[in-house]
């Protein structure tokens, strides 16, 4: 597709243009490595790397239109000046996408924990109800039959349109997406009218990116403040920030909740059945139940926000009840293995202090005859939740596996380090940095009765050491020594 650069500029507060604006582009790029000679570059200032250096290599690829905040010494180029170009790439794309995010129900998902699981339930429920909905997720991006491994949780503004234009040429006309903090304070989802936002809840997590737990819940916050009247807010009334979530908003308001009966949605019972929960759940219309293949509390937390969700948008209880029990995996989440030996192994994403707390309470819900734990912490990120990791650890695990987890540029063992001093009783710690050896010595370790959760990385499929990435899967290197096993 091909626009003129002047129908871009819709409500754009340009600066300076130079050079003429009626020249066609076939799409915007913010990466210059993929710039073509038809395409836009936009020079956007990130933490790293400022775009504004890569605009000579746009240049000499062929691109002769450029988005900057400051004036280059281009010949023949177009250049359209802005006063922040991450700020004003949202509507941007939103006009070269030709606004069709407007024509979909968006339902966007934030919050430190289970917005993954929550985004799958959500997907699973308004399948069933024939919604065909696209997905955007931490895991994968769904449209249509079309599924594509994920990037980055919520994409940047352009690449989100682009989806979006895809999804709606295929008829696609709503979508459940997870909605990162950092998105929201990076501008990536503004100017998106979102039908539903939900709230999970917010703990110690980025606080590498946001300063503090206060600029953390603003962050989370300008999804809600940004609905409209029309739309629906859904908040977990058991969470601290739940209802300060939703103070300003114009929103209606539904929550839910574990111990209120107060709230929309409220949980009457649940109870471990085999490997899965069973739950009743009163809605306004009355009392649900219905089986879910998910464990553990913090599961039944997340079935509670898609179920909350979904009456909110007006879903027949019956697709709300089928879509839960439809959904039997979610990957990289508690996702198990049965060793023919007798022991069970979970490879779970938790790699926050509240994550690890509860996936470690779920395994214990089992009880195994020991719960062995494997897990690291990533390096260059907030580092004060380490120690926080190393006690939990202790205080649920019998054995505890330290390892490498995304070091990226920092001491692996220096990271370790950190991890320790919140453990007490180090005779139960095996530090082991590389993390293929330490998940082979936990497998080995295990005996009949026996949990191991491998936790951290979850779907991920790589490990980041510098500004490498090597391909590493936990779920493969469980499969590769369960194997080879006696």
């Amino acid at each position: 597709m091909m626009k003129r650069v002047s129908d871009i500029l819709r409500n754009v507060p340009v600066r300076e243009v130079r050079g003429d604006t009626a020249r066609m582009i076939a799409d915007i790029q913010y990466d210059s490595r993929r710039v073509r000679p038809e395409d836009a570059f936009i020079a956007i200032r990130g933490f790293r790397t400022d775009g504004h250096r890569f605009v000579s290599q746009a240049y000499e690829k062929g691109c002769r239109v450029f988005f900057v905040e400051e004036p280059q010494s281009l010949r023949e180029a177009t250049q359209i000046i802005l006063p922040d170009t991450r700020r004003w790439l949202p509507l941007l794309a939103k006009n070269f996408y030709d606004g069709v995010v407007d024509h979909m129900k968006l339902i966007g998902i934030t919050g430190t924990n289970g917005k993954t699981t929550t985004a799958y339930l959500l997907h699973s429920i308004l399948t069933t109800a024939h919604w065909r909905p696209g997905f955007i997720s931490t895991v994968e991006y769904k449209i249509g039959e079309e599924t594509i491994p994920a990037e980055r949780t919520t994409p940047e503004a352009i690449d989100l349109h682009r989806m979006f234009y895809r999804m709606y040429a295929r008829g696609i006309k709503s979508v459940v997406m997870e909605v990162s903090s950092h998105a929201l304070a990076l501008h990536r989802t503004d100017f998106m009218n979102f039908s539903a936002a939900v709230f999970t809840n917010l703990g110690h997590d980025h606080l590498d990116f946001h300063k503090d737990m206060d600029d953390y819940f603003r962050a989370k916050k300008k999804l809600f403040d940004g609905l409209s009247e029309m739309a629906r807010a859904v908040v977990n009334l058991d969470d601290a920030y739940g209802l300060p979530m939703v103070a300003d908003t114009e929103a209606d308001v539904f929550t839910y909740s574990l111990e209120n009966r107060e709230a929309t949605v409220s949980l009457k019972t649940y109870r471990v059945v085999g490997e899965g929960l069973y739950l009743t759940i009163n809605v306004p219309s009355g009392d649900i139940s219905l089986s879910t293949a998910l464990i553990g509390k913090y599961n039944v937390y997340n079935v509670l926000a898609a179920v909350t969700t979904a009456v909110a948008l007006g879903i027949p209880e019956e697709h709300i009840v089928e879509g839960v029990q439809r959904l039997q995996q979610v990957p990289g989440r508690a996702q198990k293995w049965v060793a023919p030996q007798g022991f069970k192994v979970y490879v779970d994403y938790a790699h926050a202090p509240d994550a690890l707390r509860r996936v470690l309470e779920a395994l214990l819900e089992f009880q195994p005859r020991r719960l062995i734990v494997v897990f690291g912490c990533g390096g260059d990120r907030d580092r004060a939740k380490r120690p926080m990791m190393g006690k939990i650890a202790e205080d649920y695990a019998d054995i505890i596996y330290l390892t490498s987890d995304n070091p990226r540029s920092e001491d692996p063992e220096a990271i370790i380090q950190e991890i320790l001093q919140g453990i007490y009783d180090r005779s139960r710690v095996r530090v082991e940095p590389d993390r293929e050896a330490a998940i082979r010595q936990a497998l080995k370790e295990a005996r009949k009765g026996d949990i191991v959760l491998i936790a951290g990385k979850g779907h991920e499929t790589y490990q980041i050491y510098g500004d490498r990435y090597i391909h590493f899967d936990d779920r493969e290197m469980v499969e590769k020594y369960l194997s080879l096993r006696d």
